[in-house]
């Protein structure tokens, strides 16, 4: 309600009260859109005034914090003056603030919101047009200023609608409206009605009505039934209720930022182990063919002598199913010891990776069921103290930057490598430069398969003084190289360097950049045995 022209005519009254006799020690402003004028008192005091177009308002603080740095003076004219008196427009929201030396005026105008000052030219807080001035000038000076509660003439409103009413006086609010309406029985003369409410705003103490469990909050008086569904808290002036409805306002405000931060954060840890534990049990439902791959090398080793260089398949006997044949698929690049290797070498990988995805399939299970319940307990609508509690637990840092990084970092396939190197990989063109430009660390490692269309890949760097082994380098290369035009072929060159090196010239395509050194690794493009994909 503190929109309202009556909530500002009753504001006003008390403003008057306050600050009559009362000297201008300074006026400044540290933010845009809020003024500050400093009294000269032997308490502290201070006028605060709110240009925001959809949350414009006038208060007194008792305590004021003034930044030492990046604050500018307004209105020097006015500065060692004294108020005479406030005073509220008539019929609009427009609050004059009467000095020995010129008027102050606060008017509440939409996006035209804006304090003025007249002597004899008018100025303004927040600019105006040259022409835009001239006409408030001359509407202020057309306007009649109380210095009392604005109550219409009951022998014109008697018998009218409220609706009636608010055609003549348009000042009266739809709260106000909505007010007389909740009031209204069959009977009741709607005028009478309204003179009720306006008498109960003029006399009646302030109250703040709070909802916890929606976070709705307003300000208004003792008996109005809009707000009957609320908790109300009473205050005998309405500077303290407003003060009061500010510093709930700000700690519902800082609840519910910390309750997105919460959510997005179980959310997204809730998804990424969801996809894991998919992933993961494809892998063990599949099984270890650790066996298989060791019988085929075992087939081929006896037949070593009748595999030909550059056969790309051949069939022989399977001695260990009752002579029948069996047909084995060979690498024509590899010499037939290499190809009895290389079947080893998968046996052993499929041993490995069966059994590390065994073992991660369980942790990403218990950190699913220790996340879930987290979930459930924000449901419940908890408290600021249980929420700070919970972002404390889950390690939560409550930093706007991090929230940041942590979101755009969804955007990415995600690997970990040895359970200890995070490896982002880019999806498409666009998301390749929001990787490269944007995610991406001045001393993070930056792969790219040379000479083909391919992801951008990043190899987050936690700690500058941790030396990479080389080891990791090709492991992250041969994602790189996966993720590329060239994954079907042998080996492939693959650029890497650190990310302060890479730019991004004017006018270069989507996803294609420079380098200002480089080198390159040559490696088979594959997924790594001991890799985790964390994101989908």
């Amino acid at each position: 309600m503190y929109k309202s022209y009556y909530y500002l005519n009753r504001l006003t009254l008390e403003l008057s009260n306050i600050l009559a006799g009362k000297r201008i020690a300074n006026i400044f402003s540290q933010e845009k859109d809020r003024l500050i004028i400093q009294l000269d008192d032997q308490d502290e005091l201070y006028l605060e005034i709110s240009v925001n177009h959809s949350d414009p308002y006038i208060n007194v603080r008792y305590k004021f914090s003034r930044a030492k740095k990046n604050t500018i003076g307004f209105f020097s004219e006015l500065v060692n003056n004294k108020i005479k008196e406030v005073l509220i427009a008539s019929d609009d929201r427009i609050i004059k603030i009467v000095t020995d030396f010129g008027d102050l005026f606060f008017a509440i105008r939409g996006k035209h919101t804006n304090i003025f000052f007249n002597s004899n030219i008018l100025s303004s807080f927040k600019n105006e047009t040259k022409d835009n001035l001239t006409l408030f000038k001359q509407e202020f000076e057309r306007k009649f200023f109380l210095n009392s509660f604005n109550i219409p003439d009951p022998d014109v409103i008697h018998g009218k609608s409220i609706a009636e009413i608010r055609q003549k006086y348009r000042f009266i609010g739809r709260e106000i409206e909505n007010e007389v309406n909740i009031r209204k029985s069959e009977n009741d003369i709607e005028s009478d009605i309204l003179l009720t409410v306006l008498q109960d705003i003029f006399t009646e103490n302030a109250a703040v009505y709070t909802n916890e469990n929606t976070g709705e909050l307003h300000v208004g008086y003792n008996s109005l039934k809009i707000y009957s569904m609320f908790e109300r808290q009473f205050f005998d002036c309405t500077i303290k209720a407003f003060n009061y409805f500010l510093i709930k306002r700000y700690q519902y405000e800082e609840k519910n930022n910390k309750l997105k931060k919460v959510i997005s954060y179980l959310d997204r840890e809730l998804k990424k182990n969801a996809s894991r534990l998919n992933n993961l049990n494809i892998v063990i439902e599949k099984g270890s063919q650790e066996e298989e791959y060791n019988k085929i090398a075992n087939l081929l080793l006896i037949n070593l002598n009748k595999i030909h260089s550059g056969i790309s398949e051949m069939e022989i006997d399977d001695i260990y199913s009752s002579g029948s044949k069996i047909k084995i698929k060979l690498d024509s690049k590899l010499s037939p010891q290499k190809n009895v290797d290389r079947y080893f070498e998968k046996s052993r990988d499929s041993k490995i990776n069966f059994e590390k995805s065994s073992k991660l399939f369980f942790s990403a299970k218990n950190e699913f069921e220790r996340l879930k319940p987290y979930q459930i307990r924000i449901e419940k609508n908890p408290s600021l103290e249980e929420i700070n509690l919970i972002m404390k637990e889950l390690k939560i840092k409550d930093d706007e930057k991090q929230t940041f990084n942590e979101d755009i970092e969804s955007k990415f396939k995600h690997y970990l490598i040895d359970k200890k190197y995070h490896v982002f990989v880019g999806k498409d063109s666009v998301n390749n430069d929001l990787l490269t430009t944007r995610f991406a660390k001045q001393n993070d490692f930056w792969f790219h398969a040379r000479s083909v269309s391919g992801s951008h890949v990043v190899l987050r760097t936690e700690n500058t003084k941790d030396v990479i082994p080389k080891t990791i380098l090709k492991k992250v290369a041969s994602l790189a190289a996966y993720h590329s035009k060239a994954k079907t072929a042998g080996v492939v060159p693959v650029s890497y360097t650190l990310k302060k090196y890479v730019f991004k010239r004017k006018g270069q395509p989507a996803g294609q950049v420079s380098l200002l050194k480089e080198e390159v690794l040559l490696v088979k493009p594959e997924i790594p045995v001991d890799s985790e994909y964390l994101t989908e």
